[in-house]
């Protein structure tokens, strides 16, 4: 349990970190806007409120009881940001683009975390029977790729028969001769 807090405490320390860099860069534009930190505070807020009710939901949908109880987390989770942000906007528009970027702090966060600084996955190993349905999907795509080119080529032999049909009769239509042709399958 300790290491999932200490997890959920870096994704939050890097969200407030990347709300700091907001404010830093609405600061050329905007200057000392107190309604943008404002909304910016409020929307990181959310955006935490809103990771640990998700946490606290799928939790719960692991333990076996949740699948209910996750989709109430869900629509609790977007009432509580349209919430925010409509109270937010009636402030004023600074302070509810100032909240749009706070919603996406922890967002950018765990990009960071475990996108630019991948030492997440570094040394994970893919459990065994997970890497073969991952092989199994890729010799399906193998074969999904063979039947379209087999089609590929069936249309192109078709399309160059009925080349070879218009340079032989002319005076014949296209029609008689595609119904022949279906009816010779």
């Amino acid at each position: 349990m300790s290491e999932l807090t200490a997890f959920k405490n870096q994704i939050f320390f890097y969200g407030i970190i990347v709300a700091a860099l907001c404010e830093l860069a609405s600061l050329p534009f905007l200057g000392l806007n107190r309604m943008f930190s404002y909304g910016l505070a409020l929307g990181t807020a959310i955006a935490i409120v809103n990771f640990n009710i998700m946490e606290f939901t799928l939790k719960k949908a692991l333990a076996g009881r949740g699948g209910s109880m996750a989709f109430i987390g869900y629509i609790l989770r977007l009432l509580i940001y349209g919430g925010a942000f409509y109270m937010s906007m009636r402030v004023g528009t600074i302070s509810g683009l100032g909240t749009l970027l706070g919603f996406l702090t922890l967002k950018a966060a765990i990009y960071y975390l475990h996108g630019f600084k991948a030492k997440f996955s570094k040394d994970r190993k893919v459990r065994p029977e997970v890497q073969a349905e991952y092989e199994k999907m890729d010799l399906l795509k193998e074969e999904h790729k063979s039947d379209r080119l087999r089609d590929k080529i069936r249309n192109e032999l078709s399309y160059q028969e009925d080349e070879v049909f218009y340079e032989k009769s002319p005076k014949k239509t296209y029609r008689t001769y595609k119904r022949k042709k279906l009816s010779n399958k």
